[in-house]
């Protein structure tokens, strides 16, 4: 077992004044990291991973799931969708920018008062315009 640690640091020059934020987590008890990189094609959904009850390729058990994240590495925008049984929603990551999932559920909505939590069942992504180049990392118990 292995602790993660995450960091977070934002830093910027404004006006002469420089600010700068950090957040830091350590997640404990990793058993397993998963890092890879991915050619997604343009004009087709890409599916790059899934969350089950059983191990597979390219598979991940929920209950195991502890942190993960997507990162755009090309210079196109892509689609990142993240579907359950309820909802299938889509977040427009920008050329260089990074997705972080810190749970294996996702919530939904049709109206203000119906908020459901769900698991998530799979992740996708669809290139804005040409082929894109995409990374994950996934740390589980």
């Amino acid at each position: 077992m292995a602790d993660l640690t995450v960091n977070i640091t934002e830093t910027i020059t404004l006006n002469g004044q420089t600010q700068a934020e950090s957040y830091n987590q350590t997640i404990s008890g990793i058993n397993h990291i998963d890092i890879r990189n991915l050619n997604c094609p343009s004009g087709s959904t890409t599916e790059i991973f899934k969350f089950s009850s059983v191990p597979g390729a390219g598979q991940f058990i929920t209950s195991s799931f502890q942190y993960g994240r997507v990162s755009n590495l090309s210079s196109v925008p892509i689609q990142l969708y993240i579907s359950s049984s309820i909802a299938t929603p889509a977040f427009l990551i920008s050329s260089g920018s990074s997705f972080v999932l810190s749970t294996s559920q996702i919530t939904s909505s049709l109206t203000p008062s119906d908020f459901t939590l769900d698991n998530i069942v799979s992740v996708s992504v669809i290139p804005s315009g040409s082929a894109a180049q995409i990374e994950y990392y996934i740390a589980t118990t």
